[in-house]
């Protein structure tokens, strides 16, 4: 009888304490959270003050069931604080979280872990603290990771060798841009320590730099294992002991910079950039021997003369002139001081030197942002002329489609003369050095500054009707003007720049193409997330179409002041069917005053509709909409009363 009671009481007890660790399970895993649920921890973060649906924010996305999907933010201007701020646990759809270059500060939380579903993590350019957290090891479908250019210390974590998927690795130096904390060292991370042999695991890294940290010891053998590798940076650290072998007679990486650290020994092949080291730069200067098959160039980071420097860039002006020569006859004419008129009188000689000093050989100083391709830097030459230069990083010139892009535009822009089309004053291609030299945009691009809460004011209705119209202009001169026409294929409000009287000029002409109508026209699709026609994700096939679609999208973008997302397709909707132009426009500006203005606004807004179709043979030519937005045209009803729908199916 009493052993009956005691088991009976153990059983209890056994029970509850099991029920209890159940209940204590269950309040540590988070439940799955609702859209309504995402909204709120969006809101949390006080990061946006949108009263809109939160599939409509700046910078997210969301998938047909309205849960958050990708949140990128890059180049947003935004200053976001503290990154605890932000639930990850509240977003287990999540593919892709882009928070670089946002003024993040303070450490990266563990629970950033929970993302399970993480493809795409770049927190790059922010002020980060503290150490990689381990729990970065449960994004195992990570496929892009960037935390470079933050002042993170503490060692490499051995679980990074967990994200089997992993494709691009970037933990070091890229160019690092604001307010950095004065204890902190502006050119290198503080990541210190080792490099886990761990990191071998990483079967499909094709892009590993770890440059401009304090690493130390020696290079793990295992490295040269990794065979889809083609940029390979550990420069600019405290590496010793000899090259591994499976590293120097590795052929089928492009690009190995193994630079400025402390490494011995004679290279057992020709490798990129062995130099600056303790006892290689001797060895390498007198090693002439570059097999071409494996197609690794040789670099020897030695000090050249002012003759050699001279003599390289006039080697790669003449190659490049003499190429465009085939297809055009350019007139040269004299240039004084290096001043760059344009690109048929660019002189190779004065205005490298002139950019090489004007930037201290491209000092991160100089630099004012990321290009689609390359770096942009600001340089004010000796005649007081100020330009804009995109540079081509070491790796981008070893990559032949970055080459393509840069060759690409050069070749566009000198058959481009239209006031609002970005200046091309010149350009040095060198496998050195490959930089361009366009017009300075004072205010830089559409995309900033519509987003800046300063900066939109400025941006009053009348400026935006003229930007709108200048990009009106410059598509419509490409497309019609020239001999073949020439489709842009990545028409965004980031590419579309402002000079210091808020005039627009489209610029990045690197994915640009000729329209042949003896070819097929088919294409790979580029453009930018949210800007893409969408016929053209199945069709393959270019068409000015393309770009009339994404003029529709930068057009309504500079109207409301953020990007439309989903607004367009949900017109049709019943919820919006009452909609008014009012309810949409940039809620920061007052409303139009006069009344030929808000005609402007009506009409932009409904040829921009008109521009996102989704048939692509509705849609106007943009000879008409330039057209259309030169002439006069009266909406008999006030802006408050004019509704979308009307303006969507309204006859002009």
């Amino acid at each position: 009888m009493v052993s009956s009671v005691i088991i009976s009481t153990a059983v209890v007890i056994v029970t509850s304490t099991m029920m209890m660790m159940l209940f204590s399970l269950a309040k540590a895993i988070p439940s799955p959270s609702s859209s309504t649920d995402e909204a709120e921890a969006l809101r949390s973060t006080g990061w946006w003050n949108s009263t809109s649906a939160h599939c409509h924010w700046d910078g997210v996305y969301c998938n047909n069931a309205g849960r958050v999907t990708r949140i990128a933010l890059y180049g947003s201007g935004k200053e976001l604080g503290e990154l605890s701020k932000f639930e990850f646990s509240s977003f287990p759809s999540l593919v892709e979280l882009n928070l670089s270059a946002c003024g993040l500060n303070g450490s990266i939380p563990h629970q950033i872990g929970t993302l399970t579903q993480l493809t795409v993590l770049s927190l790059h350019d922010n002020n980060l603290t503290g150490e990689i957290p381990l729990s970065l090891a449960n994004l195992t479908q990570l496929l892009y990771l960037t935390l470079c250019s933050n002042p993170l210390h503490g060692s490499i974590p051995p679980e990074i060798g967990k994200m089997k998927n992993l494709n691009k690795l970037n933990l070091g130096y890229n160019n690092l841009t604001g307010v950095i904390p004065s204890s902190f060292d502006l050119s290198e991370n503080q990541i210190s320590g080792f490099i886990p042999e761990e990191i071998v695991n990483l079967k499909k890294l094709s892009h590993l730099d770890m440059s401009n940290n304090l690493i130390s010891g020696k290079i793990p053998s295992q490295l040269g294992n990794l065979k889809e590798v083609k940029y390979f940076n550990l420069s600019h650290n405290n590496l010793s002991g000899t090259i591994p072998y499976s590293i120097s007679s590795n052929h089928r990486w492009t690009l190995i910079d193994l630079s400025n650290n402390q490494l011995e020994g004679q290279p057992r092949a020709p490798i990129e950039a062995f130099g600056h080291n303790k006892s290689l730069c001797g060895e390498i200067k007198g090693q002439p021997r570059c097999k071409k098959r494996h197609q690794i160039t040789l670099i020897i980071v030695v000090s050249l003369s002012t003759t050699l420097l001279l003599s390289v860039a006039i080697l790669g002006f003449l190659f490049h002139k003499r190429r465009i020569r085939k297809n055009q006859l350019l007139e040269t004419t004299k240039v004084k001081n290096g001043d760059l008129f344009s690109i048929w009188d660019y002189d190779g000689v004065i205005a490298y030197q002139d950019i090489i000093q004007a930037t201290e050989d491209f000092d991160i100083k100089y630099c004012i942002g990321m290009g689609g391709y390359g770096s942009v830097y600001r340089a004010q030459l000796p005649s007081g002329k100020v330009v804009a230069l995109k540079k081509l990083h070491g790796w981008e010139r070893e990559d032949s489609t970055y080459l393509k892009s840069f060759e690409n535009e050069v070749q566009m822009l000198t058959r481009i003369r239209h006031r609002n089309i970005v200046k091309l004053h010149g350009f040095c291609l060198h496998k050195r050095c490959m930089f361009l030299v366009y017009k300075y945009m004072e205010k830089g691009s559409l995309y900033c500054m519509l987003r800046d809460e300063v900066e939109a004011v400025e941006l009053d209705w009348i400026k935006r009707v003229n930007v709108v119209k200048s990009i009106a202009n410059a598509l419509s001169y490409m497309h019609h003007d020239c001999d073949l026409p020439i489709i842009h294929r990545d028409i965004s409000s980031n590419n579309i720049l402002l000079d210091s009287k808020l005039e627009a000029f489209v610029s990045d002409f690197g994915t640009a193409r000729l329209l042949d109508n003896d070819s097929s026209n088919r294409t790979l699709l580029v453009g930018t997330y949210g800007y893409i026609a969408p016929e053209l994700a199945y069709t393959m096939v270019v068409t000015e179409k393309c770009d009339i679609y994404s003029f529709g999208m930068v057009a309504l973008e500079t109207m409301m002041g953020m990007h439309p997302g989903e607004f367009v397709t949900s017109l049709s909707s019943s919820s919006t069917r009452n909609t008014t132009l009012k309810d949409v426009l940039d809620s920061r500006l007052s409303s139009p005053k006069s009344i030929q203005v808000a005609n402007n606004i009506a009409l932009i807004v409904s040829l921009a509709l008109k521009c996102l179709h989704s048939n692509p043979q509705f849609r106007p030519s943009m000879q008409e909409v330039s057209s259309k937005l030169v002439s006069t045209r009266s909406f008999p009803q006030p802006i408050s009363a004019i509704s979308l729908l009307q303006l969507k199916d309204e006859v002009i």
